[in-house]
């Protein structure tokens, strides 16, 4: 029998638990392409060590200990590229944002130990200047002399760069916005995925003398839970029957003020602060909450078309969902859905707690919105999209002669 064909999933991701879901996502994408038949792996970084993971096999290949960011990606970057050296693979997948010379090395490296390597480069935000405008608004507010060059000097790398990735980069993939190329390069849309099959399904534990709401932040800061504290203030000057608790998981640096926003609210007792959580942990979070918030403030990056990867967890275990943006396939009419405008409003939380009520009626919507999860955003479908248009854009993809 011919020996399976490699994949190669190149991050850097560091194993901290603030960075779990997004080594989920990344997880799931390499076990979407081993369901298709490929030896599949991905790399991410413990301290100063670059970890190789195919399957349930652990890898370990320390570099040398370093203080500046630039030399540290640079040897994370060599020491990817040295792998793909030993062991050239036929598909290369590499996770960034902006371009830079260290995505461009382990490119060529790719290229190099095989010419016929399909090298694919995912954006994960895409278009991205909202976000950078917004990092040097930041940077100014707090006169951060240092940060503010930081970002310039990425935004100048990422300038150099992109003259050259489409010599190396065979495929684009975004989220959010559409576009048809990208620095000269073909680019696919596609949806964020999810690995059905490793989130469990819920089971409705939900107390019903309130609506439980929870909010998963992750790295973001463009969640705008605070449209729901506002709301939920707004709410609870009418003396409702019943009231909303709100559960935030997760710990970057705008839950401060979330917390902050309640006391003043008078609501403390209702909006609770869990900190990270592990998969099990959320999982049993799920079971007890009747509607997970997806994000509600996009606007203030500029993009109005997404695909949170959050939201399809929510989906995968069956819990409904509310969010204020565009996505494609979560249309109004979806039983287990509801969309708000992408603006700075306070959520109607009576519309909220109408849209909880009409989900408990249907016990059997968890299970709905699991199989809807599983046939439009497991993992295993969004990679042959995306493998099979790698492999049209760079020629013939099966002929690694």
């Amino acid at each position: 029998m011919a020996d399976r064909k490699r994949f190669l999933y190149a991050a850097a991701v560091s194993t901290d638990m603030q960075y779990s879901g997004i080594l989920r996502k990344i997880a799931g994408q390499t076990a979407g392409m081993a369901r298709l038949g490929w030896e599949a792996s991905y790399t991410c970084v413990q301290e100063n060590c670059l970890l190789k993971r195919t399957g349930e096999r652990e890898e370990r290949f320390p570099f040398p200990a370093c203080a500046r960011w630039s030399e540290r990606q640079k040897r994370i970057s060599g020491t990817i590229g040295a792998l793909l050296a030993q062991q050239p693979c036929d598909m290369v997948y590499i996770k960034g944002f902006l371009t830079n010379p260290y995505y461009l090395a382990i490119a060529r490296a790719a290229k190099q130990a095989n010419p016929a390597c399909r090298v694919v480069f995912e954006v994960a935000t895409y278009p991205y200047w909202g976000e950078y405008k917004r990092f040097f608004a930041v940077d100014l507010r707090g006169r951060n002399v240092r940060s503010f060059l930081g970002h310039a000097r990425e935004v100048a790398a990422h300038a150099r760069t992109t003259l050259t990735f489409s010599r190396w980069v065979d495929a684009v993939v975004t989220f959010g916005e559409r576009t048809d190329k990208l620095w000269g390069i073909p680019a696919i849309n596609v949806d964020n995925g999810v690995e059905v099959a490793s989130i469990p399904l819920r089971s409705d534990q939900a107390d019903r003398s309130c609506v439980n709401l929870l909010g998963v932040v992750g790295t973001s800061v463009v969640h705008g839970y605070e449209r729901v504290i506002e709301g939920m203030k707004r709410y609870a000057d009418e003396n409702p029957a019943l009231p909303i608790v709100f559960r935030i998981v997760g710990n970057n640096e705008t839950i401060g003020e979330l917390g902050r926003l309640a006391e003043s609210l008078g609501l403390g007792g209702r909006v609770q602060l869990l900190g990270y959580k592990t998969a099990p942990e959320l999982a049993a979070l799920y079971c007890v909450s009747d509607v997970g918030v997806s994000p509600l403030a996009e606007y203030r990056v500029g993009l109005n078309r997404l695909s949170p990867l959050k939201s399809r967890e929510y989906m995968a275990a069956g819990l409904p969902l509310f969010f204020a943006y565009e996505d494609e396939l979560l249309t109004p009419d979806l039983p287990f859905v509801r969309i708000f405008p992408n603006d700075p409003s306070p959520i109607e939380m009576r519309e909220v707690v109408d849209f909880v009520l009409a989900c408990r009626a249907d016990p059997a919507l968890p299970e709905k919105e699991r199989r809807f999860a599983k046939e439009h955003f497991d993992w295993e479908i969004i990679m042959k999209q995306i493998h099979d248009f790698a492999c049209a854009a760079g020629g013939d993809g099966n002929d690694n002669t």
